[in-house]
């Protein structure tokens, strides 16, 4: 999948902008790393996982699969009794394996796969994203990831990434932290304007 992901920026399938976080795109992927994509969450995505098992806790033989019929019949397929025991895997994938699927499963995929008549049709793919350079590998790459090895298709042909603003020693703002800048008080020091100019000029993509 990470190929397809760099051969879209290269054939200029996808572009991003500026230009220069090419290289952290073509850094990241050609770096790729097993990603632990189980999380022990209430919330999520269920992992589509059924183990085959004789007691609760069996895990050697599993089945991957879109619901636990279809896991049941590939099970039956491969020799198993019809009344095996079926658990699935109370994990939940990961937020960013699941915000990955995001341009696509959020208009009808797979449900809704040629249907020409449907949202999945008429709004994927995009055009442009427009999102932060921090999170270009976390989020962006995993969309473009999904979406060409899932769909066929890049999600967007644009990614714009807008600057970021930060906190006076230059780290990301954090209600936990408690270096969040309120721009009520810079308007009361400075003025409208003087807030409105600096964020207009400051930014500009992939600047700080």
């Amino acid at each position: 999948m990470s190929e397809k992901d760099l051969n879209a920026v290269e054939d200029g399938t996808i572009q991003i902008i500026p230009k220069r976080f090419e290289k952290v795109w073509n850094n990241w992927l050609t770096d790729t790393r097993d990603w632990c994509v189980s999380r022990q969450l209430w919330w999520g995505h269920r992992i589509p996982v059924w183990y085959i098992c004789e007691d609760k806790d069996a895990e050697d033989e599993y089945i991957v699969a879109r619901n636990e019929n279809e896991a049941r019949e590939k099970a039956l397929s491969l020799g198993h009794p019809v009344d095996v025991i079926l658990r699935q895997d109370p994990d939940v994938l990961d937020t960013w394996f699941s915000s990955g699927l995001w341009p696509f499963a959020s208009v009808g995929w797979p449900q809704k796969e040629g249907d020409s008549n449907s949202d999945l049709e008429r709004f994927y793919p995009a055009s442009c994203l427009e999102t932060g350079y921090d999170i270009i590998f976390f989020w962006v790459a995993r969309m473009a990831m999904m979406g060409l090895e899932l769909t066929g298709k890049a999600p967007f042909s644009v990614v714009y990434l807008h600057g970021l603003v930060r906190a006076e020693d230059g780290s990301k703002m954090s209600k936990t932290k408690g270096n969040v800048v309120d721009p009520l008080d810079t308007v009361r020091d400075f003025g409208a304007d003087s807030l409105r100019y600096s964020l207009v000029t400051g930014v500009t993509p992939g600047q700080v």
